[in-house]
């Protein structure tokens, strides 16, 4: 049975939407998804464990992941306890006006993906631009939108400083989640080549029962259907930023022929991989 891949706030018609949330495992687990926005995901208090693209982190409190728009993710909260956060999502337009003051080379690296332990003694100050743009954003008035604009540029200029003074910090996860950041890492990284569970639960000395459970587990999709989707991400970059024929992309990116790879992207996307390349507004 193949893995939906979900896309929240589909109906987020304005470019803004922030939302501050408090969860834990009894309200079910979230679904792999991706969305045509940026999304900014900081956790106030607890933790959980949070997967995106091809990386699995342990997510704690201070806690920043910057998902760039169409980067699959997911996050996973314990058996006990629960977590705050806020998600704060916005469209490209957004960055327009700071792309006039900031090197465009810069700004495109600090909004990769990645996860960023903010410094204790600065969560306060980040925070407090996060519950000024809730409470504009719930309780708006002529100058709400301007207050958010400028809180948001204040967000991501606080996320470059941070990533300029080496702040990154790539988190730990268990024991047992380290097999699985090893076989995503090892499919984001030979997607082109012929792969199975087999070959790649061989390579990690461990069964191929045991990786197809834990693989579906931590990222929520089957190996298949992850490679799929990584390897059709990779050809949506190549439709967009290549005048490549679409029987070339296919073979690019590991699909044996046009017309599985044609089958494969509508399933994923909705469209045909021509269809995708003429309307570039998708994700």
């Amino acid at each position: 049975m193949s893995t939906t891949v979900s896309k929240p706030f589909s109906d987020m018609h304005a470019d803004f939407r922030i939302t501050k949330v408090r969860r834990d495992r009894s309200q079910g687990r979230q679904d792999t998804h991706v969305h045509p926005y940026y999304e900014i995901f900081y956790l106030i208090n607890g933790d959980c464990t949070f997967f995106a693209g091809h990386n699995i982190y342990r997510l704690n409190r201070g806690d920043l992941v910057i998902i760039p728009k169409g980067e699959l993710h997911k996050s996973t909260y314990p058996e006990t306890g629960y977590s705050e956060r806020f998600v704060l999502c916005f469209k490209e337009p957004r960055l327009e006006w700071l792309r006039q003051l900031v090197d465009g080379q810069l700004l495109a690296d600090s909004l990769s993906p990645g996860v960023i332990s903010i410094p204790e003694k600065r969560r306060e100050y980040l925070e407090s631009f996060m519950e000024q743009m809730l409470a504009e954003s719930e309780n708006p008035d002529l100058l709400s939108a301007a207050v958010i604009q400028t809180k948001l540029m204040e967000v991501i200029l606080f996320i470059i400083r941070c990533r300029q003074l080496g702040q990154d910090v790539v988190k730990d996860f268990d024991e047992t989640n380290q097999l699985i950041q090893q076989a995503v890492t090892y499919i984001y990284e030979n997607f082109r080549k012929r792969l199975t569970l087999e070959e790649t639960a061989d390579r990690l000395h461990i069964s191929r029962s045991y990786l197809s459970k834990r693989f579906k587990a931590v990222t929520g999709f089957g190996f298949k259907e992850y490679l799929t989707h990584i390897r059709i991400q990779h050809a949506c970059r190549l439709l967009l930023d290549t005048n490549r024929s679409i029987t070339d992309i296919a073979l690019e990116c590991g699909f044996g022929d046009s017309n599985y790879f044609g089958d494969a992207f509508r399933h994923v996307k909705g469209v045909s991989p021509s269809r995708y390349r003429k309307n570039r507004e998708m994700v």
